[in-house]
């Protein structure tokens, strides 16, 4: 059995390499180019119609081969193909546009890639190729999940299995079933990812399909690791190596090599690892495939730092930060700085170890960035299904009109007596309920109008605790910081003794304002007179007083054009993260950042204390958290909070913007 330590590093080392499979294995199943000719086959200049019918498949295969092989290079021979047909082939342009897309992909460039995948949705929609919208839908669930959009992505997911199923195609299903496998490996959920893997190998065993069995092998082998079942995830990975060898699949082989090096990193077996992992690396130089090989690299620097080699592991370590640098992969910089930080850690240079964690966050806001991004896209292209939804209707109309005709001259004689009869009928019935409902509607409005007078009598106390909570128990919080240091300390000098009551005080005099304020229903003092950035700065000179507690923040966007209710939110927010942080965590440092977008407005506060169980706080009835959540999602926000003991606490919330502009 393994201990903890061996088993953290192997699911560290688990969600790295998923990384690394779902750039490739999103691609690697969307065609069957095996058999396509490719020589002889011109790649540049024009061709007239016929031509462009008679090579369409050649056209499209032969940039796929290129996609992992060179993705910069695939990308522009398609833009080259793309000039060179001008519209005159949809399904060419649809099938190039997805290739272009899969090249950013590949290279980690996210938003890129799905602005590509949108247009080529499109077109595909327009023309009804069922084929390509599975692809598609296929393509941009995988970019989904990649940038950990798991919603979006099962959504597409579902969308590319339900056209697959119309069209017939068991092997693109099957590739769907894989990615959306790895999906729930993603979050921890391997019942259900087991289930579509083995699903998917079904499928594939039906159609033959060596490649599309490997990569599935490849990743029930995952499975098998975080259940540390070695033995059958080496047979799995077997299998996949020698089917990926039959199939001259070398992209996989690296794939297969580098989860092979993982296990034995995990079990401790260094040298196998770094004999597994060289291998890998040596297969992607000859592919030509620069991220897996530099991703090989850095598994090899891991695996020399888990042996406790930590100048090797610096050394090949920095080697792949230049390499991920000059290929502008972001996911590549952003798991080297991760690393990086781990070893400057590991030897005692905390100035640098820090300086690679504060970059390794920045890369991860980048990718966070994209998944914004692609939300938007995601937005036209679910516009765009409920445009062609009701286009079909209304074809469907307008048939179901036409055969209404043929048969309405028959019936109208017939149809008109009888309704005259019917009208009648139901004009008495109606008047006999119609009385009824008046009836039982007065009865209604007085029994509503008695649960009324209760329940605003309720509702107001509710609103006036949650006010008291929110704004007088940060500022208490804040004197009380104050006087106990002046309790503490008894030797600290008369300026400084003098500075911390003045402090104390003017917290009160606060407090008493604010008092007067709530009592009027008016918005915080602080913040009607100074706005959210000024009564950020005054509350961070406050806290930074006391010497306990240092508090920075940041803001980014921000325009002072923002809803009144939504700034309160935001600064009681804020005030229930600061009474919280002085009163329970024992942090030496609290971090506020708030970015303005164009749709809505995020709050992130983090701080280094002690943590907490929030399971066990859920539980609890406090008012706190429970009136934050309450505030946010009033206004269709979310609130996530992410603490564990002895690991900080980081909250964050998103609130959609309504401008002061619009403000009701």
């Amino acid at each position: 059995m393994l201990n903890d330590c061996t088993i953290y590093q192997l699911l560290l080392n688990m969600r790295r390499i998923n990384l690394i499979i779902i750039l490739s294995l999103s691609l690697l199943l969307l065609s069957s180019c095996d058999n396509i000719r490719m020589d002889g086959f011109p790649l540049f200049g024009t061709f007239d119609e016929e031509q462009e019918k008679d090579n369409y498949l050649e056209i499209s295969g032969r940039v796929f081969q290129l996609l992992h092989q060179d993705p910069a290079q695939a990308r522009k021979i398609a833009r080259h193909m793309l000039d060179s047909i001008n519209g005159s082939h949809q399904k060419l342009e649809i099938e190039l546009l997805k290739h272009i897309g899969s090249s950013h992909s590949i290279e980690g460039i996210f938003s890129e890639a799905l602005q590509y995948y949108s247009t080529a949705i499109k077109k595909a929609e327009a023309i009804d190729s069922y084929e390509q919208i599975a692809d598609i839908n296929n393509n941009i669930a995988v970019v989904n999940r990649n940038m950990g959009n798991y919603k979006n992505a099962f959504i597409h997911f579902t969308n590319a299995i339900s056209f697959y199923e119309q069209t017939g195609d068991i092997t693109g299903k099957a590739n769907a079933l894989n990615n959306k496998g790895l999906m729930y490996i993603d979050l921890d959920n391997y019942e259900l990812a087991r289930g579509y893997l083995e699903e998917a190998l079904e499928d594939l065993k039906i159609t033959y399909d060596t490649i599309g069995i490997a990569v599935v092998k490849n990743n029930l082998s995952l499975i098998y690791i975080r259940d540390e079942d070695f033995e059958t995830a080496f047979e799995y990975l077997d299998h996949s190596l020698e089917l990926a060898r039959t199939t001259k699949n070398q992209y996989l082989m690296t794939i297969s090599l580098q989860v092979k090096g993982n296990i034995y990193t995990a079990r401790n077996e260094i040298d196998k690892a770094i004999e597994a992992y060289k291998k890998s690396l040596s297969i992607a130089k000859e592919v030509n495939q620069p991220y897996q090989a530099n991703q090989s690299l850095l598994n090899i620097a891991l695996a020399h730092f888990s042996a406790g080699d930590t100048d090797k592991a610096l050394a090949t370590a920095l080697e792949v930060m230049e390499a991920a640098k000059d290929l502008n992969n972001i996911i590549l910089i952003n798991t080297a700085h991760h690393g990086l930080y781990s070893i400057y850690k590991a030897i005692g240079q905390y100035e640098k170890s820090l300086n690679h964690y504060i970059q390794y966050n920045k890369t991860k806001e980048n990718l966070l960035n994209q998944t914004i991004i692609h939300q938007i896209y995601d937005y036209e292209i679910a516009n765009l299904n409920q445009l062609n939804q009701l286009k079909q209707l209304e074809i469907e109309s307008k048939e179901l009109s036409i055969s209404k005709k043929n048969n309405l001259l028959i019936f109208t004689i017939v149809a008109f007596l009888l309704t005259m009869a019917v009208l009648y009928f139901f004009y008495q019935n109606n008047r006999n309920r119609q009385k009824m409902k008046l009836q039982q509607t007065i009865a209604d409005l007085t029994e509503k109008k008695a649960h009324a007078a209760v329940e605003a009598e309720i509702q107001e106390r509710k609103r006036i605790g949650q006010e008291l909570h929110d704004c007088l128990g940060q500022m208490l919080s804040v004197t009380g910081l104050h006087i106990s240091i002046l309790q503490q300390k008894k030797n600290i000098s008369e300026q400084r003794r003098e500075a911390l009551l003045c402090a104390a005080m003017r917290s009160v005099d606060e407090a008493f304002t604010e008092v007067r304020n709530i009592s009027h229903n008016l918005a915080p003092s602080l913040l009607s007179e100074r706005g959210l950035e000024g009564a950020l700065k005054q509350l961070s000179d406050q806290i930074n007083q006391s010497n306990r507690l240092h508090m920075t923040f940041e803001t980014f966007g921000l325009n002072g054009n923002i809803s009144s209710l939504v700034e309160n939110t935001l600064f009681r927010a804020i005030q229930e993260v600061l009474n919280n942080t002085i009163k329970h965590s024992g942090a030496r440092t609290l971090s506020i950042q708030l970015t303005q977008g164009a749709t809505d407005i995020s709050l992130m506060a983090e701080d280094d204390g002690k943590g907490f169980d929030l399971q066990a706080v859920k539980n609890k009835k406090g008012s706190g958290l429970h009136h934050m959540k309450s505030r946010v999602e009033n206004l269709n926000g979310s609130l996530h909070i992410d603490s564990a003991p002895e690991r900080g606490t980081i909250v964050s919330i998103v609130v959609p913007i309504k401008t002061a502009d619009n403000e009701i």
